[in-house]
């Protein structure tokens, strides 16, 4: 009985690790980037769930004008926002197998570039495509076709 008890458990554990590999390898994700936004896409079953991740580089809740009197502080206030804003993103794209960056920024392939020399994303075909600037109904049809 005790035997068939563990049997049972181990066959439902490697069912359900099948499971969850079978379904992080259809996991299929699409980041369009302007200057101040990353527009994130998942494909599901042809459909597309989205959400928006803001850049906020001018430090709300911060006492700007103080951080103006001293360049170099700004400056380094504005890159750890920026490396903030890129572990965010990072964190997200971590849980998909296939991304694609696409749009008109050069943060994209800042992303791009800060992936390819990370080894944690090795595993991930990631694809950064430089296009011009478009509206949500051009992103969609571009993530469509770009999957299909």
């Amino acid at each position: 009985m005790r035997t068939e008890v563990i049997w049972t458990f181990k066959y439902e554990f490697v069912k359900q690790y099948f499971i969850m590999t079978k379904a992080k390898a259809n996991k299929q994700l699409g980041i369009y980037m302007d200057y101040s936004n990353a527009y994130l896409m998942e494909l599901i079953d042809k459909n597309i769930v989205s959400r928006n991740i803001e850049f906020e580089s001018n430090g709300k809740g911060v006492h700007v004008n103080s951080l103006k009197q001293n360049e170099t502080i700004s400056n380094n206030f504005e890159r750890h926002l920026q490396s903030a804003y890129y572990l965010e993103l990072c964190e997200i794209i971590r849980n998909y197998n296939q991304v694609v960056l696409f749009g008109p920024a050069e943060t994209k392939d800042e992303l791009f570039n800060l992936l390819e020399f990370d080894h944690n994303f090795d595993n991930i075909k990631i694809k950064n495509i430089n296009t011009d600037k478009m509206n949500e109904i051009q992103i969609h049809n571009f993530l469509k076709e770009y999957y299909n």
